[in-house]
């Protein structure tokens, strides 16, 4: 018993050393035009946070660490800051530059109604869920190809039930090339789900082109971006080969089972752009 109350008595202490030892460090995002960029994400190492509305953020870090913090949204060039800059200010303003969007001419089959482009693939047991976050470290989704160049028009997620007063999930669609998921968006899209006891389906509409080219491999990535904090969302599981990336480090893990994704938009009679 009194080895016990040791073990807890140290990890206390050891805990309150590294609650003394971490230092908080403050931001605020803008663009070029001086508007406040929402969702962008920060991250220094394994830490992970997201500005709000207003472009402010939060990063706890341990006192020491000298890992750069890098700043990114996909409508933004990627924003680096050195150890040697933010050492020395707890408070950043950063100016995020704005992505060049290289859009594509594409002439679509007139007259045609909406197909499926990709399913969400037969119900599997259990559901994916997020419990108590205002946001996850992690984006998950289908991986798939597609057998023609299509252009995509909407987007539908299902939702088991969702606890949350509110809650803003993102997705964005990346080709996979290599390694590297790279985004074909040049901005999010983003889903509000509110408080709801019974399975939904949410559709967004993709606002920009968003072309989706024949035997190209792609990856609808999914991620609370925001939350009220207290509750939970739960997605239905289906099989169908799906991908976890961690948007930290990058690593990416991949399963059998995934998120209930649909994309659907129209075949592409011709592009001029590669």
């Amino acid at each position: 018993m009194k080895r016990f109350l040791f073990i807890l008595i140290v990890c206390e202490q050891m805990a309150l050393a590294c609650v003394a030892a971490n230092r908080t460090i403050k931001g605020h995002i803008v663009d070029e035009s001086g508007r406040n960029v929402e969702f962008a994400s920060i991250h220094a190492d394994s830490i992970y946070a997201v500005s709000d509305k207003d472009g402010n953020f939060s990063l706890v870090v341990p006192d020491g660490m000298k890992k750069e913090i890098v700043i990114s949204h996909i409508s933004y060039q990627m924003c680096r800051i050195p150890f040697g800059v933010y050492s020395k200010n707890n408070e950043l303003n950063i100016t995020l530059k704005e992505k060049i969007s290289n859009l594509c001419d594409i002439t679509i089959v007139s007259g045609k109604k909406q197909k499926s482009i990709v399913d969400r693939g037969v119900r599997a047991p259990g559901d994916v869920a997020f419990h108590n976050v205002q946001n996850t470290q992690y984006e998950t989704g289908p991986l798939f190809s597609v057998n023609k160049d299509w252009f995509v028009k909407n987007v539908k997620l299902r939702v088991q039930k969702c606890s949350f007063a509110y809650c803003t999930i993102r997705l964005i669609v990346y080709e996979i090339i290599g390694t590297q998921f790279v985004p074909i968006q040049h901005r999010p899209i983003y889903i509000q789900v509110s408080k709801i006891s019974d399975k939904k389906d949410f559709f967004a509409l993709v606002e920009e082109p968003l072309k989706l080219k024949h035997n190209h491999k792609y990856y609808i990535g999914v991620a609370v971006m925001a939350s009220s904090g207290n509750g939970e969302i739960h997605f239905p599981a289906y099989f169908k080969k799906g991908c976890v990336r961690n948007l930290c480090t990058d690593r990416k893990k991949n399963f059998p089972v995934t998120l209930g994704v649909s994309v659907y938009g129209m075949p592409a009679r011709h592009h001029l752009a590669k």
